[in-house]
């Protein structure tokens, strides 16, 4: 994440919980937080695919951050949010535990995610920051859908 421009001394990430772990993306690539809402489920989707949401009359399709990650599925409560973000080409919304803040990252305490991560699954995984309180794995939401998952959710 230095790497992307080396005068930025520090990022500004909305920083969000699943499953007791913290995530960060980089503010400018979301839109909004919004409550969780009904969501309507998509036939033959991937099944991190939870369906779409009419946002002020626009579809959204929206990814459920726990099944994309591997993690254990939990009970969807009133605190969990959708994430509204934005790439290059598409918009679409993730599902979260919890919005937590956001935070302002010194770009010196990010470093480079172990290689252990870094293979198929951690493709989306920019850098780790040690923060004093815990740690903030960083988010590239333009590389957590491949290209042909993209191209799916253009189509809906």
């Amino acid at each position: 994440m230095a790497a992307v421009n080396n005068s930025v001394d520090e990022l500004q990430v909305v920083v969000f919980a699943l499953d007791n772990s913290y995530y960060g993306v980089h503010i400018l690539k979301v839109q909004e937080i919004i409550k969780m809402t009904e969501i309507t489920k998509l036939p033959n989707t991937p099944n991190f695919i939870e369906g779409v949401v009419n946002l002020r009359g626009k579809i959204i399709p929206v990814m459920d951050l726990r099944k994309r990650f591997g993690l254990e599925s939990i009970k969807i409560d009133d605190s969990w949010k959708i994430l509204i973000l934005k790439d290059e080409e598409m918009q679409f919304g993730v599902m979260v535990d919890q919005i937590s803040e956001v935070e302002k990252v010194p770009v010196s305490i990010i470093e480079v995610p172990p290689k252990v991560v870094s293979g198929v699954n951690g493709k989306f995984i920019n850098g780790i920051a040690k923060t004093e309180k815990k740690l903030l794995i960083l988010l590239d939401i333009d590389k957590i859908l491949n290209e042909e998952e993209q191209n799916m959710l253009k189509d809906i």
